[in-house]
């Protein structure tokens, strides 16, 4: 009956149930894990978190595993003890990396930390470097880029050598405005950071589409060779180098570079339009026709989330998309 009172919502009723079952057959493991699941969903969690932890435990329990991880880490955020809840979280991504609810509370986890540091920021330094960027990258992520231009230009001021922050700054400006003066700004940003870090490979990588944006071809293709060079699976950079050896009228080139690309985001629906491009300049019409293909089927398939994307992630970098192969005018 146990069983019958869980799946109706009955957990008071299935609790009692299951304590029953247990007095007289101890060793029912199933039954205790589902008084564990029970109380909890009755709100009696200090009773159900040492039978929960307990079955999280037991291999034998996998077909309620995740169920199981999902109410410990409900519990653990309820009592602020946010470690054992990432430990959880970390076993249950690694068992159901697939999972729609494992993939929501690692979200809604993550959240309440980024936001109980953002706290931490607050208190501990209100005009430090790393606030100003906290702030500048909430403002970017929501499109207001003239504000976040400005956190960004008060992180740099505040500490001129944090890693990353005139490349932030340059990519803020770039989102701003494409102008000519935009460029200028960007690329002296850029210049900034590369002079503290050279090995900073999405800085060259925009270098690379500041040029790009001139119709410098040559000068594009050189900071895009050097991004790759610093990180071979660059996949931007690399699609990036595919559309400038294209357009100096060496496709084969291009092809090696796209391939690449593909190798290692085999779902980039922009690396199967330029590989198109390529073959189709080639010759190669049955290859270009299936690089098509996947490309409208990845397409597709993007479309169908992007706007929810868009609001969840913020890209560190301008990403390579299909009307990007020509420069902006």
């Amino acid at each position: 009956m146990g069983v019958v009172y869980y799946t109706q919502g009955k957990y008071s009723e299935a609790s009692h149930s299951f304590r029953e079952a247990l007095k007289l057959k101890p060793s029912l493991s199933k039954a205790e894990h589902f008084l564990g699941m029970s109380e909890a969903k009755s709100g009696r969690l200090p009773e159900a978190l040492p039978i929960l932890e307990k079955a999280f435990k037991n291999p034998a329990d996998y077909e309620w595993r995740q169920q199981t991880g999902l109410l410990l880490i409900e519990i653990y955020s309820a009592r602020m003890e946010l470690d054992k809840a990432l430990d959880i979280l970390r076993t249950l991504q690694k068992s159901y990396p697939s999972s729609p609810e494992v993939l929501y509370i690692a979200y809604r986890i993550h959240s309440e930390l980024g936001a109980k540091a953002v706290s931490g920021l607050v208190r501990a330094d209100p005009d430090s470097a790393r606030l100003h960027q906290v702030t500048a990258e909430l403002l970017e992520s929501e499109g207001d880029f003239p504000r976040a231009i400005e956190q960004y230009r008060r992180a740099a001021e505040v500490d001129p050598k944090l890693p990353g922050i005139h490349r932030a700054l340059a990519v803020a400006i770039l989102n701003s405005g494409r102008d000519e003066a935009s460029r200028l700004e960007a690329q002296k940003q850029l210049e900034l950071e590369l002079a503290a870090n050279p090995a900073d490979a999405h800085s060259e990588y925009q270098l690379g589409e500041i040029y790009w944006g001139r119709y410098q071809y040559g000068e594009a293709v050189k900071h895009f060779a050097r991004a790759v060079e610093l990180l071979p699976n660059f996949v931007d950079a690399l699609i990036a180098l595919g559309k400038g050896w294209t357009a100096q009228g060496q496709p084969e080139t291009a092809l090696d570079f796209l391939r690449k690309a593909v190798e290692f985001d085999p779902e980039n629906e922009v690396a199967h339009y330029r590989l198109a491009q390529v073959y189709r300049k080639l010759g190669r019409n049955f290859e270009a026709e299936q690089e098509l293909a996947l490309f409208k089927k990845y397409r597709e398939a993007s479309a169908s989330i992007g706007a929810i994307y868009r609001q969840v992630q913020r890209n560190p970098v301008i990403g390579q998309t299909v009307e990007s192969a020509q420069p902006p005018k």
